[in-house]
């Protein structure tokens, strides 16, 4: 967690560097509650406790700022108990919990849209009630008009699950080790044996699993290959926060990694030696949602603590810390990711934009996509 020193190396940051205070973030419009908002807002009080899932990036520290702050905009006194755990270990556990008919842990989780929908096509999560009519209540920008609703929640997640941040893959280099001209240009380049050794790679498949979206001509296994090939090349397996670090260090040239760790090393130094760039080929945005589980213990407390995720409130609490934007957001740090990702002209694919986009995910869900899901965390590591 970054210390008050550090948060105020990012409002200097964010005032020097995008050249606008980061003042007043966290105000939130003062309106009337609806009556099915008061309907569960009582409902959660009842209830008297809340117990969800946050994202491994979000600490304890924040996330009891998270808990106090989310009490405070809909006047509960309940037990909130934010856990912080990785998507790829919190969800086998809960589809192994419905396939046994046990109550779930948690009752609001966040995850990735593919995992989501595994667990909507076992009946395990819950669509929030009067959820077009709560939202646009919630969150003042929907209220607005200035974000549709479909942005946050569609189909086929329409009411059951809502988007909280984005994760947008990038490429973080070092520019006293490489200049931008000599970087690959499109995943395949990571292929090039002159690139042998000097890169590390995320063990996330979320960087490589829609290739075959974007190059159906290729084929799966000709698309395994390429990253298999590419998993022989890289110097090194590493999350991002650390190959980032072996970046910044100068022991590596460059890795692919989200848009969020550029912002989040720049605050800390803004001279840190560390630049960015997108690949031309594409480049994954990756949205992250909050959903509620069926037969949850505190399921009214879960969709308030779900939609309120939403909201600029809730984002000016984490970005200072996370540096995770919303494509769809107006603080200056989601107005800087949109503008590095229109001025790089590069090939941006929201798993959020249905289409052929949906249709894939819903393909990766079938038995086929699993293999290939699996295929590809292997490949990643060159096997």
């Amino acid at each position: 967690m970054f210390s008050k020193q550090s948060r105020r190396v990012l409002i200097r940051y964010v005032s020097v560097v995008l050249g606008v205070p980061l003042l007043g973030m966290l105000s939130t419009p003062r309106v009337t509650l609806g009556a099915n908002l008061k309907d569960l807002i009582a409902k959660a009080k009842e209830e008297g406790a809340l117990n969800a899932t946050t994202t491994t990036g979000f600490g304890l520290k924040l996330n009891q700022q998270l808990a106090e702050a989310f009490k405070k905009r809909f006047g509960l006194n309940i037990k909130v108990t934010l856990t912080p755990i990785a998507s790829p270990q919190n969800f086998p556990r809960a589809a192994a919990l419905i396939r046994a008919g046990a109550v779930p842990t948690y009752d609001a989780m966040e995850g990735p849209a593919l995992s989501i929908m595994g667990l909507q096509g076992m009946g395990g999560i819950e669509q929030i009630p009067d959820w077009k009519n709560l939202l646009p209540e919630i969150n003042p920008l929907v209220r607005s008009g200035r974000v549709k609703p479909e942005r946050l929640t569609s189909d086929p997640l329409n009411g059951f699950a809502v988007a909280y941040l984005v994760r947008v893959k990038s490429l973080l280099y070092n520019p006293g080790r490489i200049s931008k001209d000599q970087l690959p240009k499109t995943h395949a380049d990571l292929t090039d044996p002159k690139y042998k050794d000097i890169w590390t790679h995320p063990p996330w498949t979320s960087h490589w699993d829609i290739g075959p979206l974007v190059f159906p001509e290729l084929g799966i296994e000709k698309w395994l290959e390429i990253v298999r090939k590419a998993g022989k090349n890289a110097g090194a397996v590493l999350a991002e926060s650390a190959g980032v670090q072996r970046v910044l260090l100068g022991e590596f040239a460059f890795a692919p990694a989200n848009v969020d760790y550029y912002f989040l090393f720049k605050a800390k130094d803004p001279k840190a030696p560390l630049d960015i760039t997108f690949f031309k080929d594409y480049n994954n945005v990756n949205t992250a949602l909050y959903v509620v589980r069926k037969g949850a213990r505190h399921p009214a407390a879960g969709a308030l603590f779900a939609l309120w995720m939403t909201t600029p409130e809730a984002a000016s609490i984490h970005q200072p810390e996370t540096f995770a934007n919303q494509t769809w957001g107006e603080s200056e740090l989601d107005k800087r990711a949109r503008q590095l990702m229109e001025e790089s002209g590069a090939n941006f694919v929201d798993n959020m934009s249905g289409g052929k986009t949906l249709e894939f995910l819903r393909w990766m869900e079938t038995e086929e996509g699993r293999k290939y899901d699996q295929a590809l965390g292997k490949a990643i590591r060159g096997q």
